[in-house]
């Protein structure tokens, strides 16, 4: 709360001094779960899905923009058993908090950055492929069994903006936060994400 309050400040601050954009992406994740069950891990592969919201960049000097983020994102993982496949599927918040370094040519210039990632679960379920018996909604909370709603991550990010707007890139976000409640089991959520967008508005 305390780092969504600082951005709110800071994006108030940029809109009077008429120094941010606003724009907008959309794009594909490619999730996955690391365990530490070795044996685990051989079975989880990544799920497919999107992302989709608001991007706010605000202007530090030539080369330098604090690029906030809001984005609704799918999480979630794939796990392929010997005779069927279990589907873990997350709607989470994201609010990634990047600091990037472009270099400009005369088409749009190239742009680097990261920074840390705070995400929220909404809500979760498992789909079990093979008997839909056995599928049922995740409980959140930090009791035992239940899914933690707070994930802490590192972002990291890279592309290309086209003088009139448009951007493309590409983006890494490592899971830190453990969403088990247990001390000997662990679930971290990574994600590659792929985005087109647009700002609307001049560069200041």
């Amino acid at each position: 709360m305390l780092c969504l309050a600082f951005v709110l400040i800071t994006l108030q601050t940029a809109v009077v001094a008429q120094k941010v954009r606003v724009g907008a992406k959309a794009g594909l994740n490619l999730s996955e779960v690391r365990t530490n069950d070795k044996e685990e891990n051989k079975e989880i592969g990544i799920r497919p899905s999107i992302h989709a919201g608001l991007v706010f960049d605000i202007n530090i000097n030539k080369n330098l923009s604090f690029q906030p983020q809001i984005l609704y994102s799918g999480r979630g993982a794939n796990e392929d058993h010997e005779d069927h496949k279990d589907i873990y599927k997350f709607n989470s918040i994201e609010l990634p908090l990047n600091l990037l370094y472009r270099s400009g040519n005369k088409s749009g210039s190239f742009f680097i950055g990261g920074g840390p990632s705070i995400g929220y679960n909404l809500s979760g379920s498992l789909e079990a492929t093979d008997d839909p018996n056995e599928n049922f909604d995740f409980e959140f909370g930090s009791g035992d069994g239940e899914i933690r709603r707070i994930d802490l991550g590192v972002n990291v990010l890279a592309g290309y903006e086209l003088k009139n707007g448009l951007f493309f890139s590409a983006n890494y976000t490592r899971g830190l936060t453990n969403w088990l409640n247990v001390s000997t089991d662990t679930w971290r959520n990574n994600l590659l994400g792929v985005s087109v967008g647009y700002f609307f508005g001049k560069k200041k």
